[in-house]
């Protein structure tokens, strides 16, 4: 007559073991042709890293969307509150793809000031930075949609002639 303790392990190993059977057949591994071989694959291989920023410069796997993503700006040295305006100029965003958040950060990626966006909101924002806080030149405008990541373009200053 077998214990109470041999039964419960005999019925943790079985359920073991289907989990890994389970997770073996699901996973694509044993799945070979006659010969052997892995069968071809009709995906790339390369997996797709997400990166920390994308940019005008470095779109990345998202080139084909870069121009709906990047923020667009306007900014107005000469004030001191509300002197950065920022527009996504995307034309296929829905209640499924939407931008969630537009701001500015520093050169550490701080955030400085950021405005969030409901689903339906249009993606604009007129946002704030004092220049005896930051250096303009070392900030950045980004924009973060819910699908294709995070886009950024330094603030550019107009130069004084």
């Amino acid at each position: 007559m077998k214990s109470k303790n041999s039964v419960r392990v005999s019925k943790l190993l079985m359920i073991a073991w289907i989990i890994l059977v389970s997770f073996y057949s699901c996973s694509g591994e044993g799945e070979n042709t006659e010969d052997g071989s892995r069968p071809p694959s009709s995906e790339p291989s390369r997996a797709i890293s997400p990166k920390k920023e994308y940019t005008e410069e470095n779109p990345a796997e998202w080139e084909e969307v870069a121009n709906d993503h990047l923020p667009e700006i306007t900014y107005d040295e000469k004030e001191s509150k509300g002197n950065i305006k920022v527009k996504v100029l995307g034309r296929k965003f829905s209640e499924r793809h939407y931008i969630e958040v537009i701001g500015i950060m520093d050169e550490r990626g701080a955030d400085i000031d950021t405005k969030y966006l409901q689903r339906s909101d249009k993606p604009i924002a007129i946002l704030s930075l004092s220049k005896k806080d930051y250096d303009p030149d070392k900030v950045k405008v980004f924009s973060k949609c819910n699908l294709h990541d995070l886009w950024t373009r330094p603030l550019v200053v107009p130069k004084k002639n």
